[in-house]
């Protein structure tokens, strides 16, 4: 009988939903993060619950062909860093399928992925903790998510973030880490950056050095300081400008997006943009379109210049302040931005084409409920969670039928999962 810290030899049979091996013991399910399938490995268990358990490798004895080695697969942020890119795309693809078969009982063949398979260097905003220590030092948590790993290099950051990370890794400012507790980066393709200190307090020591220090670094166009009010959130709901301006433009399509240290914007523009255009290649011109959780607008924007009309609707008054903004910018009178709950004002609204780009916990059951009331011909429905995508096909399909199923490689080395379906009104 298996018990807590017992030691065994397994194979992994398969991958899980999380990039976890999946390995069977007398028929009991145990999963292996860091292990893929097909690997022979002794491995610890640390966790048994009455249906599987969990468990660490302590040595690969049969090593797969798609396993690579990389100083980062210690971090918990870079879960599938271990597995060949290639597999990493198979994988999703699978997965996708799996798991749209498994919950919503549709079995719908994938048969591409998109990606620019860039597989390093790709993020444009990223978060890094402050170590207990009183110089300034930044880290990022391991496999476990209980201890900081010091980096003063990450291999998904874009290269600006890097240059910034070397820069204060290289600089050593005394500070009160009890006071200061991460650094968040933007960044955009014009190699620009946004640094946004976020602090418990206004004053803390080493705030003045380090402003002075940061300010010097090219293209930094600017620094904000954000006071951590919610333990459960990194960002609080205040910022300070403490140099420059809290903005920096992206470009995407044939127009520049506005983001600031709080409103949200895609990770990997470039494999998003792929997404955006795929779906404007599918409208017919002049259509009415109402994009739905739609953060500062770069769907909708992107579908301006086809459109007759576009109704964005968005929750998050940082996102829509930033919308209007970029609204006024470029003069477009046929775009209205309502601040509003989508599945509340979805009920006084009506168009031919729907897109969506809900948060993970996916669409709220009154806002499909009153989708399927509607004339919408087309529905385009990013996502970010595989299980409730699923959830939300199987209502959907009651009225729509699936054209496509797109997986989206946004994020090589990681397990998480963007989809988009094309639905058609039957």
């Amino acid at each position: 009988m298996l018990t807590v810290g017992n030691v065994i030899r397994g194979i992994a049979v398969d991958l899980d939903y999380q990039g976890q091996g999946v390995v069977r013991h007398d028929n009991y399910v145990i999963f292996v993060p860091g292990l893929i399938d097909g690997e022979e490995a002794e491995i610890k268990i640390t966790k048994l619950n009455k249906n599987f358990g969990t468990g660490v490798v302590l040595n690969i004895v049969k090593k797969s062909k798609h396993r690579i080695s990389h100083p980062d697969e210690k971090l918990g942020s870079c879960d599938m860093i271990h597995i060949y890119p290639i597999k990493q795309l198979e994988w999703q693809v699978r997965i996708t399928e799996e798991t749209i078969k498994k919950i919503a009982h549709i079995d719908f063949k994938i048969k591409h992925i998109l990606s620019d398979n860039k597989t390093l260097n790709y993020r444009n905003k990223n978060v890094f903790h402050v170590l207990d220590e009183p110089f300034l030092k930044l880290g990022l948590y391991d496999k476990s998510g209980r201890n900081l790993i010091p980096v003063d290099s990450f291999v998904l950051a874009d290269e600006k973030t890097n240059e910034v990370l070397k820069f204060i890794s290289q600089n050593s400012v005394l500070i009160d880490p009890n006071k200061l507790k991460h650094i968040a980066f933007r960044t955009n393709l014009k190699k620009e950056i946004l640094i946004t200190l976020i602090a418990l307090d206004d004053k803390f020591l080493g705030k003045g050095e380090l402003l002075g220090k940061l300010k010097k670094i090219p293209n930094v166009v600017g620094i904000t300081l954000n006071i951590k009010d919610n333990p459960k959130s990194i960002l609080g709901r205040h910022s300070k400008v403490l140099f420059g301006e809290n903005l920096i433009t992206e470009p995407i399509g044939d127009m520049e997006m506005l983001v600031s240290d709080r409103s949200f914007f895609q990770v990997n523009l470039p494999v998003i943009q792929m997404a955006y255009q795929l779906i404007k290649e599918k409208i017919e011109p002049n259509q009415y379109i109402i994009d739905a959780y739609s953060g500062n607008g770069s769907i909708g924007f992107y579908l301006s210049d086809i459109a007759s009309k576009i109704v964005m609707i968005e929750s998050n008054i940082e996102s829509v302040e930033m919308a209007r903004m970029i609204k006024d910018r470029m003069e477009l009178s046929h775009v209205e931005i309502i601040d509003a709950k989508a599945e509340v004002i979805i009920k006084l609204l009506d168009a031919d084409v729907l897109v969506v780009d809900p948060p993970r916990n996916g669409l709220m059951p009154e806002f499909i409920e009153t989708v399927l009331t509607k004339s919408f011909k087309q529905i385009f429905y990013l996502s970010c969670d595989a299980k409730t995508l699923a959830r939300d096909l199987a209502q959907l399909t009651k009225e729509f039928e699936i054209e496509d199923i797109v997986p989206i490689k946004m994020f090589f080395h990681t397990s998480e999962l963007e989809t988009l379906v094309i639905l058609n009104k039957k």
